[in-house]
């Protein structure tokens, strides 16, 4: 192959920052075509191989666009990742005002959900024509509902697209493959929605939250990025081929917790 050719077309959400910018940079690594659907721009340049197409995963539209975007330069679809999320900041029904809970709700719910549906069908028919595969982010929250700092939001969210992933990976099969990884502890980018609409940074104090993430789990360990980002290229590799349906779990063992399965 020559050093221009590309394997694959890939299009990861919410791949500027955090675990999905180490999936884009792994699949850029491995010769992959990538585009990138996100709604801000990267803080340094995206690697080779890789093309931004700035958008919000609600809009149909913005799905769209990025779809043809990897159709112009790669031609192909293989690989869709939904990545792109927004967490709640922990927030509870009992602490949170009736005119601010609609709001919250509904904000996380299109992004964490709608927005990984909408991703997904815009993948759909090129993905059924090439036989390829979608890889969603999940999370601990996806089967917990205490001690990890989601709230009533993101837990609910998270749950949800634990039942998208299932349900597109039978619906989906034969032709598509569908799976997830739900990390647990992971300190990225990850941005939390307020009530007047606005956003702010989940992990504002590192240093703490570290020691917090490992006294939580029983492997005390805190993993990154890039750690993660080899189980989302497994998961669109031959070797994964008999997998769907299933969600790999890089959580220092949180899922040994009671009440974590």
């Amino acid at each position: 192959m020559g050093s221009t050719a590309r394997k694959r077309g890939v299009l990861v959400t919410g791949g500027c920052s955090g675990i999905g910018r180490a999936v884009v940079e792994a699949h850029c690594a491995a010769g992959d075509q990538v585009v990138v659907l996100d709604r801000d721009p990267p803080m340094s340049a995206l690697p080779p191989g890789a093309e931004l197409v700035l958008g919000d995963v609600t809009s149909t539209g913005d799905n769209a666009a990025a779809v043809r975007a990897l159709l112009a330069t790669a031609g192909r679809i293989d690989h869709f990742v939904g990545n792109a999320g927004i967490h709640d900041g922990g927030f509870s029904l009992a602490d949170t005002p009736p005119q601010d809970l609609g709001r919250i709700m509904r904000r996380v719910l299109d992004v964490d959900v709608v927005g990984y549906a909408l991703g997904a069908r815009a993948c759909l028919d090129q993905l059924m024509e090439t036989g390829g595969c979608m890889t969603f982010t999940l999370s601990d929250a996806s089967f917990m509902v205490a001690g990890n700092g989601a709230g009533l939001a993101y837990a609910t969210a998270k749950h949800a697209a634990l039942g998208l992933v299932r349900h597109l990976a039978a619906e989906l099969a034969p032709r598509v493959r569908v799976n997830a990884v739900a990390p647990g502890g992971v300190l990225t980018a990850l941005r939390a929605s307020t009530a007047d609409g606005s956003e702010q940074a989940l992990f504002n104090h590192p240093d703490a939250l570290v020691t917090a993430v490992r006294d939580l789990n029983p492997l005390r360990i805190v993993l990154s990025a890039e750690q993660l980002a080899p189980l989302y290229l497994f998961l669109a590799s031959p070797e994964a081929a008999g997998m769907t349906g299933e969600v790999l779990r890089p959580d220092g063992g949180l899922s040994l917790r009671a009440g974590a399965r």
